[in-house]
């Protein structure tokens, strides 16, 4: 059964709008590789991750948009999305995103800073005190063990004479 222009029209559209969605998430991985560093195992994985998205895009444009019927111009209206993306919009949408995140990230830090200040100010008064108690009870621990030596020493003593005496009774 043919399917109506008007009605193609609109599935076309549809699939420039699904290449635009997937330009746009390229986009996102895009400024994801820029602000985070990885290893290539984990880039390896977002490409996966990036595909998998990609073909669910497609599917979802193909299955609304046309019933899941597979026609040459939702394949060709998707790559003319793709690239009116990239044209007209990719440069604009970065520039915003990482501007973003660039801000976030200075409000983030700023926001640490103000709220550790105190701890750092505490710490630093305590850091004396606690030095000194360290100090101390190093000593304290050295004459416990010298003490603790020469007391052993003294119970083996006690010990021998206890024995000697048991012996002679």
């Amino acid at each position: 059964m043919p399917i109506p222009v008007s009605i193609q029209a609109l599935i076309f559209l549809y699939s420039v709008a699904g290449g635009i969605a997937i330009a746009f998430v390229y986009d996102i991985f895009r400024i994801k590789r820029k602000t985070v560093k990885t290893s290539n195992f984990i880039t390896y994985v977002e490409d996966i991750i990036y595909w998998l998205i990609v073909a669910l895009i497609m599917f979802v444009v193909l299955y609304y948009g046309n019933e899941g019927e597979i026609r040459g111009y939702i394949f060709i209206g998707a790559i003319i999305g793709v690239i009116l993306y990239a044209l007209l919009l990719s440069r604009i949408i970065m520039k915003i995103l990482l501007t973003t995140i660039k801000i976030l990230g200075i409000i983030i830090r700023e926001t640490w800073r103000v709220i550790s200040y105190p701890f750092k100010i505490i710490f630093r008064i305590l850091r004396i005190p606690a030095r000194f108690l360290l100090r101390q009870s190093k000593k304290i621990f050295r004459k416990a063990r010298k003490l603790g030596r020469k007391g052993a020493d003294k119970a083996a003593l006690w010990k021998r004479i206890f024995r000697n005496t048991l012996k002679k009774i």
